[in-house]
């Protein structure tokens, strides 16, 4: 099993994030737009620059934080050219992965997208086996409720992770993303990339949960946690 940590939307809460993943030394990836049209503040170059770290790197998520499939198709390079520029000046690195706003994409962008990154990532769940460069996470850290598991599970061909969700159906979200995090252990094919965004956990305050399962990772999971960077990309065509 691998894990890997990625967060979206650049707020400002990802600084409680930046803390959290120094303190117990697990890398996360962090997609940053340069702003954000919903009026969302995001980070600022200095914050970007003080949290570069071997346990904080980051990704591009365009420029404005535009669903891709509601701009003209001759808007999209601009969008995450831009981006990518503005994060690879304010770092002085390569920025080699992406994330997708809002996970929306249509097949015909990804050579595009495939031009200035090595990696895409959509904003799927309860996707386990993953052959890049197109990936597709497999836990939101949001309560999404049993419903919204189960449906992506099958969704997903994801048919083991469904049983095991249907058989657990009455214990806490949390829980049972624990107890999928103990289901793949064994397996060697694993993927399992959590995602979610910093805004959402300190609305709903799950910052207790979320270094609960920092914690969990450190101790028991430490070797499967790795830097997004480390993703084998190899197999990139066959997700096109």
């Amino acid at each position: 099993m691998r894990i890997i940590f990625c967060w979206d939307d650049g707020a400002l809460q990802d600084q409680k994030l930046f803390a959290l993943h120094e303190k117990y030394e697990l890398p996360g990836m962090f997609f940053v737009p340069t702003s954000n049209r919903e009026g969302r503040e995001v980070l600022t170059p200095a914050m970007i620059r003080q949290a570069r770290s071997p346990w904080v790197a980051f990704g591009g998520h365009t420029h404005s934080h535009v669903y891709l499939t509601q701009i003209p198709a001759e808007q999209i390079e601009p969008e995450i050219s831009a981006n990518q520029n503005y994060l690879q000046e304010v770092l002085g690195e390569p920025i080699a992965h992406f994330c997708l706003p809002g996970g929306k994409y249509k097949r015909e962008m990804l050579p595009l997208l495939y031009r200035y990154f090595r990696t895409v990532r959509t904003a799927d769940t309860m996707c386990f086996r993953n052959r890049g460069p197109l990936y597709r996470p497999a836990l939101h850290f949001y309560p999404r409720g049993v419903k919204s598991l189960l449906g992506n599970a099958l969704r997903n061909h994801s048919f083991p992770e469904a049983r095991l969700v249907w058989a657990r159906r009455r214990e806490p979200y949390f829980t049972l993303l624990r107890e999928l995090l103990q289901y793949e252990e064994p397996r060697n094919d694993a993927m399992v990339m959590i995602w979610g965004h910093s805004w959402e956990i300190e609305e709903l305050q799950l910052w207790e949960e979320l270094e609960a399962l920092f914690a969990l990772c450190s101790t028991r999971y430490r070797s499967c946690c790795i830097p997004y960077d480390a993703i084998d990309a190899a197999g990139g065509p066959a997700a096109l």
